[in-house]
């Protein structure tokens, strides 16, 4: 796999290049030996980088850490499969599945703990109206991607959701929907 990324200008917000250049080299570690754990997915998933001016231009960082998300995760989920079998992938999709379900269930504007009216989350309302396309897909089979899920922005809101809460279950969600990609 083969990396160059656009340097931002001097005075635009870019990652830290140095940053980026070692995330991606011990991917690309990782990329060439498929059974080696340099690198996890959940890794590549929650991997942050400084913003720095004059940095590598962040939509094409993100869009090839996407993708190496995805190969990783796929690669992931067929070693489980050839080394446990299916039984046991389809036993973590339940898993999985049962705690998205949990919070899914809870009531609107209830779902996350409140930040309280100090402080500022994600917004109620655009974290509600995401839970119920997730909702649709595991009831109905709707179409949803996780470069969907992963891409969901949210406002900032006094009382808002609880940051750290809907990150996880985004990351819950994205392991669900990649799961059942690889079946």
């Amino acid at each position: 796999m083969s990396f160059s990324f656009k340097v931002a200008n001097k005075k635009t917000l870019g990652y830290d290049m140095a940053q980026v250049d070692d995330f991606i080299s011990r991917a690309r570690a990782q990329f060439a030996e498929p059974n080696s754990s340099v690198v996890a997915a959940d890794a590549v998933r929650s991997v942050e980088f400084d913003l720095v001016k004059g940095g590598y231009l962040i939509e094409p960082v993100d869009a090839a850490i996407e993708r190496l998300e995805e190969t990783f995760a796929a690669r992931e989920i067929q070693r489980q499969k050839s080394e446990k079998g299916a039984y046991a992938l389809d036993d973590r999709l339940a898993r999985v599945t049962e705690i998205v379900r949990g919070r899914l269930q809870r009531p609107r504007g209830k779902k996350f703990s409140s930040t309280g009216w100090l402080l500022r989350g994600y917004s109620r309302k655009q974290v509600d109206a995401l839970c119920d396309r997730i909702s649709r897909h595991l009831e109905s089979g709707l179409e949803l991607s996780p470069a969907e899920v992963r891409r969901s922005i949210f406002q900032a809101k006094r009382g808002g959701y609880a940051e750290s809460q809907v990150d996880a279950f985004i990351d819950r969600v994205i392991e669900v929907l990649q799961i059942e990609a690889a079946r």
